[in-house]
């Protein structure tokens, strides 16, 4: 098991979109606290500008920007990688040679979803660890020192728990993309679905809190609406923080309860990986 699973990681290795997507994160990061965060802190003569240009390069509260910013960008990319990973395979026509070699269909496919999460969290991780150096290296250019006390701030073992959940918030859009990928056998469909889900339940979900009621209910069950119910426990203070994710902060008591939202996604979780698996496994593999 470990060796094939090593070596579905290697054909990813040697594809060159995992690293165009990671540096697409790094860049990210980069704009966001050096650019936005210690760029806008020095050329700024507005004072909450200043103070907000200031919690973007400082730790901890760049910590939660880059995780707010990592897990919003990070799904859009996890979800192009996925799709891409899956879809391709079908292209190849290597899905079929790798049946008839006798491994089964679960395990083809338990072995790629397998192979995209490790690979994936890696990416993330890489690009979150560049942020805080950029985070760092602001931090002495502007002369400021490192604490996490501060009102709200997380201990150590909480940054790692910050951490998780943000991880944890991506894994929903990554398995979607697959699963339609998967589908639809088509690279297109996993990340046009994963791009409207992003950009447009956030739309939606705006419309929805406008017309109040039990219209207003309907949020609970969406992804977006307990995306940003687990990621209100990142939150540090009673301020936003300065992101490029686009779409509104993650203010604790204007969401569901965050155990209940983590349970939701892990349905929606599931239900994409059982349509997934019931696809396939009924799937007629000629080329």
């Amino acid at each position: 098991m470990g060796r094939l699973l090593a070596a579905e990681i290697l054909k990813i290795r040697k594809r060159w979109l995992p690293y165009l997507l990671l540096l697409l994160l790094v860049v990210f990061a980069f704009i966001q606290v050096f650019l936005f965060g210690y760029v806008g802190y020095e050329n700024s003569t507005d004072i909450s500008a200043r103070q907000e240009a200031l919690r973007g390069l400082s730790i901890p509260w760049s910590l939660q920007a880059l995780l707010d910013s990592g897990q919003f960008w990070g799904s859009l990319v996890t979800g192009i990688f996925a799709s891409s990973a899956v879809a391709t395979e079908f292209g190849w026509g290597t899905v079929r040679q790798s049946l008839i070699r006798g491994q089964s269909r679960a395990r083809y496919l338990a072995l790629k979803v397998a192979a995209i999460t490790v690979v994936a969290a890696g990416g993330l991780l890489l690009a979150f660890f560049f942020g805080v150096l950029v985070s760092l290296f602001s931090m002495s250019l502007a002369d400021r020192t490192i604490t996490l006390d501060v009102p709200g701030g997380p201990s150590v073992p909480g940054i790692g728990l910050m951490v998780l959940r943000a991880g944890y918030c991506v894994i929903p859009y990554g398995i979607l993309a697959f699963c339609l990928a998967t589908v639809a056998r088509s690279t297109t469909a996993g990340v046009i679905t994963v791009v409207l889900f992003l950009f447009g339940e956030a739309i939606v979900l705006g419309i929805l809190n406008g017309l109040g009621g039990s219209w207003a209910d309907l949020r609970d069950v969406s992804l977006g609406h307990n995306v940003r119910a687990v990621l209100s426990e990142n939150q540090i203070g009673p301020e936003n923080p300065l992101t490029l994710a686009p779409r509104e902060g993650s203010i604790g008591s204007e969401v569901p309860d965050p155990n209940g939202a983590a349970l939701i996604l892990a349905l929606w979780v599931l239900t994409f990986a059982a349509v997934s698996f019931a696809v396939f496994q009924r799937r007629d593999l000629r080329s």
